[in-house]
């Protein structure tokens, strides 16, 4: 279960069947005058890989290699170019997520959407920290969060998933931006399915534009004090669940709390080696004939 080499192959396969199309004779994105000792595919795969066995640190997966697998890969570069080439590939590890929710969005009509704190600086260092603060773009922002109740400084992780756990596309935003924001800033969504939200969603003008764009229904809760108000049918709640099992499993067995990063692409090179890396192991599940969301044994079969 936890063979680097074995698993590594396993991800390899999966994603040279993802970009076949994308990808020239020797597995890369681009051309290189001098070709490198790992091949771009390989960068993207032992990425999702070592976030699969839950080693979120860099320095410990190349100790790893060097001692327990030296044999096995000949061709390892050095872990500076590894994480550089990994930053620079983020948005091709990103689209990982999108090729298995492409070949698995036939399975489910009902979407979910729903966001999770992600804190990166510790609220002592609120006045004193300088990560995160190369542009005012991507700098963090404070905010409060109404699951933990406490304030944290960080950005907020957006997803959208089918209620059977398949990630259909996320979003990175700071973490005062409001909720409904992430909706109006979609690139695109599959057609004639349904979506459901909390109450932080409620917007007539999103609606109607995820419909007019879609065809897509957003269904959210009824505040109290709401015209019309109308009690949420039960097994939209039970659907919603879903979502907080898919929170659950990023906070478990892939660490999103724990950050090492030191800037907001080395941050969104890592959240989307997880997010990519659960979306393989649910694909593996789905070649195996196995419930889809059940990820944490995947790599035993």
């Amino acid at each position: 279960m936890h063979n680097i080499r074995t698993n590594f192959r396993k991800f390899y396969s999966i994603c040279k069947e993802l970009f076949e199309k994308e990808v020239n004779s020797r597995n890369n994105f681009q051309f290189y005058p001098v070709a490198p000792k790992m091949n771009d595919l390989q960068i993207v795969a032992l990425s999702c890989c070592m976030e699969a066995l839950g080693i979120d640190s860099e320095n410990l997966l190349w100790s790893k290699l060097k001692t327990d697998y030296a044999d096995q890969f000949p061709h390892l570069i050095d872990r500076s170019r590894f994480n550089r080439r990994r930053r620079r590939l983020t948005a091709v590890i990103e689209r990982v997520q999108g090729h298995v929710g492409q070949h698995l969005e036939h399975l489910s009509q009902t979407m979910i959407v729903d966001s999770i704190p992600v804190p990166v600086i510790k609220m002592v260092r609120e006045k004193s920290f300088r990560s995160f603060k190369q542009d005012f773009e991507t700098a963090p922002a404070k905010a409060y969060s109404a699951i933990n109740r406490s304030w944290y400084i960080g950005y907020k992780l957006h997803l959208i998933i089918y209620d059977n756990g398949v990630i259909q596309q996320a979003g990175i935003t700071k973490a005062n931006i409001h909720d409904i924001n992430f909706l109006k800033d979609l690139d695109a969504l599959p057609e004639q399915k349904v979506m459901l939200g909390d109450r932080a969603y409620i917007s007539k003008t999103v609606q109607m534009d995820l419909f007019d764009h879609y065809q897509v229904k957003l269904n959210v809760p009824f505040r109290v004090n709401q015209h019309n108000y109308r009690k949420y049918p039960k097994k939209n709640r039970s659907k919603r669940q879903m979502v907080e099992t898919v929170f659950a499993q990023l906070c478990d067995q892939f660490h999103l709390r724990r950050n090492y990063a030191k800037s907001f692409t080395g941050l969104a090179a890592r959240l989307t080696s997880k997010l990519s890396a659960t979306s393989l192991l649910q694909f593996i599940n789905f070649k195996n004939g196995l419930k889809i969301s059940k990820i944490k044994h995947t790599l035993c079969f």
